[in-house]
């Protein structure tokens, strides 16, 4: 049976889902990692003792790693530009709290 445009899909897997091969993959590496931890931390302690610079920019580099990135769900990126920010220091009373 030739297939015919417009059909939607059937069978197979869901959008998204990880083959076997990348699964098994990521666990190993995983694996892999965790063993590395006690050397990893060595490592940078040696970098901090060095060059804090450097020690900087290695944990800048390593936090997109362990951090989700967060997603504006409120304007989906769109319009930030045109709108002012904000700050109620105040928590919205008219007290002037200067220090």
């Amino acid at each position: 049976m030739a297939f015919k445009k417009g059909k939607p899909k059937t069978g197979g897997r869901e959008k998204g889902v990880e083959n076997k091969i990348t699964q098994d993959g990521r666990e190993i590496f995983r694996l892999i990692m965790e063993g590395q931890v006690p050397n990893v931390d060595e490592a940078l302690n040696q970098v901090y003792k060095e060059n804090k610079e450097a020690y900087l920019k290695c944990l800048a580099a390593l936090m997109p790693y362990f951090m989700a990135k967060k997603t504006d769900i409120t304007t989906n990126g769109k319009g930030l530009h045109d709108k002012p920010i904000i700050i109620d220091w105040n928590g919205g009373s008219d007290k002037d709290n200067t220090v």
